[in-house]
């Protein structure tokens, strides 16, 4: 989940993770958990990306 991951890779990871929780019956509450976790990591990665995008687009917007 590096920040070097595209906004799209990252997306696909978590619709994955999402999958898994909607339709798995985990055995242990520590591998939900995990899923857990590591979606909401990814979800933040995603706004820090969103974030980005956004700033630029601000920037690019204002020297024009």
């Amino acid at each position: 989940m590096a920040e070097t991951k595209s906004y799209r890779a990252l997306q696909d990871e978590l619709s994955t993770i999402l999958e898994r929780v909607e339709h798995a019956s985990y055995e242990e509450l520590d591998e939900l958990l995990k899923d857990y976790n590591a979606g909401i990591k990814l979800i933040e990665s995603l706004e820090r990306k969103l974030e980005t995008a956004k700033n630029t687009i601000s920037k690019a917007t204002k020297k024009g």
